[in-house]
């Protein structure tokens, strides 16, 4: 797991140091940055892959912008962006060149460190080491290979790497459209959620799935699976089919919603739930705009049940998520550290500012008047909220 992470000259973010749990929500006025922090990450897990570049940045679920390096008057148009993440006495560091239009698309890593503990498992600088192997690839991709796939540096390393940022698009859960950024076990933008819920219900995990529908669905009465026949030589294609229980039930299988009947917010909900409790889901990925079509009340209930699924999880998994639902703060446990809200500002200078919340006395005054986090958040007393 990550526990802290390090920016420096990336876009709107002109420094941060984050100190990281395992679900971690921002939360700040549109344009403040929060989509920026996400991809500092994946800057840095395709530099842990060994190539930073547009392609690889799309592929972990970027936007393809035309600028990385902050714009703001009297700063260094062609500074270092500098990125470290560190937790489980690992630490990775990169120093990468800033991808200026003229230069080629390839980005140059001028200093990369991989450290266990004080070894240093990989230390190289390529504005002195000149001569001594490809700028544009990253070496400690390549050793790697070379490392006990045990040895904690290896599994920091390639969990770091798998990093991408998940953003489901209605059209794509609908299955109307491909997904440019197939995965397993689901897609960047929600490709592959029939085949993931249909694995699902055969893990450990699949039984939560019909249980949080039941809680949080007024017209839920059940969901499977649909196989139709395949052409030969290929495997057949699933689709995801609802009952709703108010529906008439003298041929069930008449009435069933497919994908394209029912609402986007119960697609969206199997999405998160592939993510959360599939055994194939990444370690570390992160889920922007976490309340996607969801109504508020479904929304705060979204976000206490994944993160009992995180918490309790056998298998160590951590997210980074943002989200515009203010009801969405009121499922969050944040009496448990493992849980952690940070606001995201621009300063006076345009530069982000990220911060993680501090209960203060005032806050702890107003939660025992009845002030849930967001009331606190709607009237700007947390932060978080567009100065205008």
């Amino acid at each position: 797991m990550i526990t802290t992470f390090r920016i420096e000259s990336f876009k709107s973010i002109e420094s941060a140091e984050l100190a990281l749990g395992t679900v971690n929500v921002f939360i700040g006025a549109n344009g403040s940055g929060k989509s920026n922090l996400l991809e500092a990450f994946a800057v840095l897990a395709a530099a842990a892959f060994g190539r930073v570049d547009l392609e690889s940045l799309v592929r972990r679920g970027c936007r393809p912008g035309g600028y990385y390096q902050p714009l703001f008057p009297g700063g260094q148009l062609d500074a270092e962006i500098k990125i470290l993440a560190a937790g489980n006495g690992v630490s990775y560091c990169v120093s990468l060149a800033n991808p200026m239009r003229q230069r080629p698309a390839g980005w140059e890593f001028r200093r990369e460190v991989l450290k266990n503990g004080e070894h240093k498992l990989v230390d190289r600088e390529t504005r002195t080491d000149t001569g001594k192997g490809d700028p544009q690839a990253g070496l400690a991709a390549l050793r790697l290979a070379e490392m006990s796939v045990e040895s904690e540096a290896a599994v920091f390393l390639r969990t770091l790497a798998a990093y991408s940022i998940y953003a489901p698009d209605t059209p794509v859960l609908r299955g109307w459209t491909q997904d440019p950024q197939l995965r397993e076990p689901v897609g960047l933008s929600g490709g592959r959620l029939a085949d993931a819920v249909a694995e699902l219900q055969k893990q450990e995990g699949g039984s939560k799935l019909g249980n949080q529908f039941s809680a949080g669905v007024e017209w839920f009465g059940g969901f499977g699976i649909v196989e139709s026949a395949p052409p030969a030589q290929h495997t057949p294609k699933r689709a995801i089919a609802f009952i709703d229980r108010f529906f008439r039930t003298d041929n069930e299988a008449l009435y069933l919603l497919n994908s394209s009947d029912v609402n986007e917010g119960s697609l969206y909900l199997l999405f998160v739930d592939v993510l959360c409790l599939h055994k194939a889901a990444p370690k570390l990925f992160a889920l922007d705009n976490a309340d996607h079509g969801l109504n508020p009340i479904i929304a705060k209930n979204l976000m206490r049940t994944m993160c009992q699924w995180l918490l309790g999880a056998k298998e160590e998994r951590q997210v980074l998520l943002t989200t515009q639902n203010p009801m969405a703060l009121d499922g969050l446990p944040l009496q448990d550290d493992r849980v952690r809200l940070f606001t995201v500002d621009r300063n006076n200078r345009g530069g982000s500012t990220i911060r993680r919340l501090v209960i203060t006395e005032e806050l702890q005054k107003k939660a025992s008047e009845g002030w849930p986090l967001s009331r606190l958040w709607v009237n700007g007393l947390i932060g978080g909220v567009p100065n205008v």
